[in-house]
């Protein structure tokens, strides 16, 4: 590693699960036992011949690498006796000379076969330091030539969908020379590089705690949590953090906008032997490198041979329907889905403890819909996702974590999505004085009275401004009780406008990594969970702060979108009417999903279904009886195409039908 300890710049990052962005990496029982194969006996063999600790034999000499510093003769002995290894695992590296000559870098390729000019880099440098007749570097970055080393020997004969390079670098220690001149020419070649796992320093581990460090910067944050899915499968006594730092080679592939990441050990438990002739296979702690090892060979094998499902979801809303609830998920993958019998499946459980796999009772293409019984008032349900491959060699679950193959998902993930049966409802509110005018370096206030007595269960906030700069607007909600919550902080550069921009905390995009102009659902920076179970009613706010000289903008509209418990209704008592009636879904038009209200005076046995306008039955919202009282029936209507439909709600004491619009968002 290059750069002296004290002057790296440390950063927590929150880093969110990427979902219908990125598909995540699914478990396999095939990768998990390649893993394996980096046995204690083969990493320390490595790592003793690469500082010096054991002789070499290259091309019948028998040598000592003593030193690998980059003005020392004996790293060009360590370049040899690395390309022989290569050579050894079946590949034909490339040597890519730069510095006059003197530096080298190894490149062996690995190509895909579906996918051939597409790759991932998995890289490590192998000059160290001090200058001097020796500089054993077992940490750094012996350690990091090892992880590459054995990903290149077990991943030689696999058939990888992507290509991977194996590469090393020459004087990262000098100023990342080696890896910054292979960049500048991937970059000029067009080459499409999907990620670079960049390791460097994995042996030390003082305290013994299993924590390492990750550097990454925001395009590269998908590409990180990849990383750490896969560790949580296969090296799952592996903790993160983060930190931010360009003093490795992943930091060369920043500047051309290529995603990287440096896994290093724990940057608060740093090598007291660093850059020292005390660096040596000695101070290692051998079980933390075996498992960063294979934890970086794991993933490198998942990424390399294309190992995504996806999950695109809407997730089930809290509401007082008692009856079944549908769910509808998109699974898209590279890879052929199973069938009946290991078809996706939904698992529910209404103690977090028993588990019901559910199959689907419709398939249109990749979309599945499953329909979930009906509980009574008071009854908090959580539910899964699961999808295995055909060839049963993966599996996902949403949310992740989960495994269990045919059928797939039978080991339930930690984490699950969660509504209630309760008395909930959904309410709009709309401020009444837009549109306001933005000034120069002013802030703007505006506030909705909100006059409903529940408690909060889910927010989303509407906002929609027109100015030029984004960059220059900082957005702040403040609740009732005087509670800030920070929305966007000068996020989109020197893009413009935010366009119906919604704030949900369960976007799958935080507004931070989004590219004005802002249009869709986004994460605000700061979560909404310190405003949940409180009143809603009073006084809501929005401060829009403008930091620019140059640019003024318009406040068009702001929304506040409620999902509540009502305090006024005692949820075993709903107050009824004498007549049934159906209400107008909203929102209409529809993106994906949409709430209609119905109120019934007594027990019906009810039907409600979607038709289009040819009068096919396209979904079934209710079928079955429902109790008294108000009811909100949320659907999704994802996967239907843009149109005109028409919901009909029918039993012996209602017949009612009204027209629902379907568009694109």
């Amino acid at each position: 590693m290059k750069l002296i300890k004290q002057s790296l710049i440390m950063v927590w990052l929150l880093v969110f699960p990427v979902i219908a962005i990125q598909a995540q990496l699914a478990y396999s029982p095939f990768v998990d036992s390649i893993s394996q194969l980096a046995t204690d006996q083969k990493i320390t063999l490595l790592l003793r011949q690469l500082s010096g600790d054991t002789t070499v034999t290259i091309s019948g000499n028998v040598k000592t690498i003593s030193s690998r510093h980059y003005l020392s003769e004996h790293n060009h002995t360590a370049e040899l006796f690395i390309y022989k290894k290569l050579q050894e695992y079946g590949y034909q590296p490339l040597i890519q000379h730069f510095s006059g000559s003197r530096g080298v870098n190894i490149v062996a390729t690995k190509m895909g076969t579906k996918f051939p000019d597409q790759q991932y880099i998995i890289c490590a440098h192998y000059d160290d330091m001090p200058s001097g007749s020796l500089a054993p570097g077992a940490d750094d970055n012996a350690s990091g030539i090892v992880a590459v080393l054995e990903a290149a020997r077990i991943l030689s004969t696999l058939d990888l969908a992507y290509t991977v390079k194996f590469a090393l670098w020459d004087e990262e220690e000098i100023g990342l020379i080696g890896s910054a001149y292979y960049a500048l020419n991937a970059y000029n070649a067009g080459t499409q590089i999907k990620g670079v796992l960049n390791l460097d320093m994995i042996a030390w581990d003082s305290d013994n705690n299993f924590e390492y460090s990750i550097s990454v910067n925001p395009q590269s944050s998908p590409f990180s949590n990849d990383f750490i899915t896969t560790t949580s499968y296969y090296q799952p006594q592996l903790v993160n953090n983060f930190i931010s730092s360009s003093s490795s080679d992943h930091s060369s592939f920043w500047q051309y906008g290529y995603p990287a990441i440096m896994v290093i050990e724990d940057f608060y438990d740093f090598n007291a032997y660093y850059h020292t002739v005390n660096d040596n296979v000695s101070t290692i702690n051998l079980p933390y490198f075996r498992s960063l090892v294979r934890a970086a060979i794991a993933n490198m094998a998942a990424n390399a041979l294309d190992q995504r499902i996806e999950f695109v979801h809407n997730p089930v809303l809290s509401s007082n329907t008692t009856g079944p609830r549908e769910a509808v998920v998109t699974i898209n993958s590279n890879n052929q889905i199973a069938g009946d019998p290991n078809a996706p499946r939904l698992y529910y459980t209404t103690d977090s403890l028993n588990f019901y796999p559910i199959t689907p009772t419709g398939i249109s293409g990749n979309t599945y819909t499953f329909l979930i019984p009906g509980f009574a008032l008071g009854t908090t349900v959580s539910y899964y996702f699961a999808a295995q491959d055909a060839s049963a060699s993966m599996v996902a679950t949403y949310p992740a974590g989960g495994r269990g193959i045919n059928p797939p998902g039978s080991v339930n993930p930690v984490n699950f999505i969660t509504y209630m049966v309760d008395n909930i409802h959904y309410n709009e509110k709309c401020s009444v004085n837009t549109p306001l005018p933005l000034n120069n370096n002013s802030n703007t206030y505006d506030q909705v009275n909100v006059d409903v007595n529940g408690r909060l269960l889910d927010l989303d906030v509407l906002i929609d401004i027109t100015h030029p700069r984004t960059y220059e607007l900082r957005l702040i909600l403040i609740s009732p009780d005087n509670t800030s919550l920070l929305l966007s902080d000068r996020n989109g550069g020197e893009g413009d406008n935010y366009t119906q921009t919604i704030f949900d905390d369960q976007s799958q995009l935080s507004i931070k990594d989004g590219i004005a102009p802002f249009t869709g659902r986004y994460r605000p920076e700061f979560t909404f969970s310190p405003l949940l179970d409180h009143p809603i009613g009073g006084t809501w706010k929005l401060r829009v702060v403008e930091s620019g000289d140059a640019n003024t903008g318009i406040l068009n509209e702001w929304c506040l979108h409620f999902l509540y418990k009502d305090l006024n209704i005692n949820a075993g008592n709903i107050l009824t009417a004498n007549k049934a009636y159906m209400e107008q879904n909203y929102p209409n038009p529809v993106v994906e999903t949409t709430t209609i209200k119905i109120h019934l005076p007594e027990r019906l046995n009810l039907r409600m279904v979607l038709y289009d306008n040819m009068g096919n039955t396209v979904r079934t919202f209710i079928s079955g009886n429902l109790e008294p009282g108000d009811h909100l029936i949320v659907t999704s209507l994802a996967g239907l195409r843009p149109g005109i439909y028409y919901y009909s709600l029918e039993s012996e004491a209602i017949r009612e039908t009204k027209k629902l619009i379907k568009v694109n968002e």
